[in-house]
């Protein structure tokens, strides 16, 4: 199993980087690769299916497994194979830390850049 664990901090207040992190259809600006993003409930909740619409036209869904508001969301593929956790801690009122970990089968892991394009994404809005 591999795991693969960045970390980043982001010019926001927690509340907004959670925020922006979990709500649809934020990944598409940071993600390489995802074009859309979409979820069959709102607010995300333990069972909520993130489905992840990719730019060579397939797709794939993962499901929240675990969820604590400004604090972590987890989610897994339905085949149970990737696992991927956000975990939000402050550094200040201003600054949050992003600790993210995927493990599992991790085909093309998160680089340092693809944060860069999150905390770039994150800090413009």
């Amino acid at each position: 199993m591999q795991e693969n664990k960045l970390v980043i901090q982001i010019n926001k207040p927690l509340a907004e980087v959670f925020a922006f992190c979990i709500t649809p259809p934020k990944a598409k600006l940071w993600v390489p690769g995802i074009i859309n993003e979409t979820t069959n409930e709102w607010p995300a909740k333990i069972g909520t299916v993130y489905t992840e619409y990719k730019d060579d036209k397939t797709s794939f869904d993962i499901i929240v497994v675990d969820c604590k508001e400004n604090d972590y969301i987890e989610w897994k593929t339905e085949d149970g194979n990737y696992h991927v956790r956000y975990t939000f801690t402050p550094i200040d009122q201003n600054t949050t830390q992003l600790t993210y970990v995927e493990t599992g089968d991790v085909e093309k892991p998160f680089t340092q850049e693809v944060l860069e394009k999150l905390k770039e994404a994150s800090e413009s809005e």
